[in-house]
Parts: structure tokens; sequence; C-alpha cells
């Protein structure tokens, strides 16, 4: 896969009601990850996540679907820029 100088992507995360404090917390603390938004009544997070490559996308994903609590995650946008533009990283902690 080629290097990408900005590539983002949206997540919905599906977690169980009770673990949604714990799930957001572990999140938030990955540097190339960011919560958006969540519906506390669903267990829902919006998460976006900017790498490098599609190959880290998907690993960051895999890693996410196996967190205890989550049911589910799933792509539901993806946004590569092989020239990078003039994007600002949410984070700074691109992998």
């Amino acid at each position: 896969m080629p290097n990408m100088d900005w590539s983002v992507a949206g997540l919905c995360v599906m977690v169980r009601p009770d673990d949604l404090d714990a799930v957001e917390t572990r999140l938030s603390a990955r540097l190339e990850l960011e919560v958006h938004a969540r519906d506390n009544d669903n267990g829902r997070l919006v998460v976006v996540q900017e790498c490098r490559t599609v190959a880290d996308h998907r690993q960051n994903l895999e890693e996410i679907q196996a967190l205890p609590g989550v049911l589910t995650a799933d792509l539901v946008v993806h946004y590569a820029d092989p020239e990078g533009g003039n994007h600002e990283r949410i984070t700074g902690g691109v992998r």
C-alpha cells in the first residue's frame, strides 16, 4: 500500500451502554482517534481516525473491534489525499 500524506476515516462504534465511558476513554487516549459524537441511549460513538495508509486504518479498526464492550465498529467514510493537501491534523498524531 502506498503511503498517504493525509488519510481520514469516519467510524461508527456500537458499544454496550454500560461500557460506553470505558470505551470512549480508551479511544480518546489514542493519538490517531477523536470521538466526535456520543449517543448514550443507544451506545454509539462517532469516531474520526487519521492514518498514513489504508493498512493502518484497517489495523486500527480491527483493534477497536476487539476492545472489551465493543459490539461493532464499522467504516462509514474514508478519504485519502495522496498529495497531503492543506489539511489540519485532528490531533497531530498520525500513525
